[in-house]
């Protein structure tokens, strides 16, 4: 809807650029018989629409900031990564390791070598105490 046509005498409004100064249907001729206030309000406007235009692009800026943020921690998670992957293989080695020697030991009664190794064992112990209580009555007292 056109302004004119709604009643409105506001002219319609220009976008704002980064080279923005003054509006071409504002009136400027109190200003041109002042060259010092000139030169401080074309300096200020100037600010102020650089102002503007840093805002409006500040999401771009916030972007950068987390790409850059994004950029400094990929090399660190990396290499942690790595390091839970090392250590990951371990635990599961182990794990394997832990499963083949506990059914190995839940095996070991059915193994007859080694029911005939625990009754060696068995008659060595009691061959080596009497033995030794034989030294032992052999030796003279004191």
């Amino acid at each position: 809807m056109d302004r004119m046509a709604a009643g409105f005498d506001i002219p319609p409004r220009q976008g704002i650029s980064r080279n923005y100064v003054f509006d071409e249907d504002l009136p400027t001729t109190h200003l041109n018989s002042h060259p010092e206030t000139n030169s401080l309000v074309s300096s200020t406007c100037q600010k102020c629409s650089e102002s503007l235009h840093l805002l409006v692009n500040e999401t771009s800026l916030a972007c950068y900031r987390i790409e850059e943020h994004i950029q400094k921690t990929i090399p660190h998670l990396k290499s942690i990564d790595k390091q839970i992957s090392s250590v990951e293989g371990k635990m599961e080695g182990a794990g394997y390791d832990a499963d083949y020697t506990t059914e190995y030991l839940e095996n070991m009664d059915v193994i007859p070598e080694l029911q005939n190794i625990q009754g060696w064992l068995k008659n060595a112990l009691i061959n080596a105490g009497k033995i030794k209580d034989l030294h032992d009555k052999k030796l003279p007292p004191g």
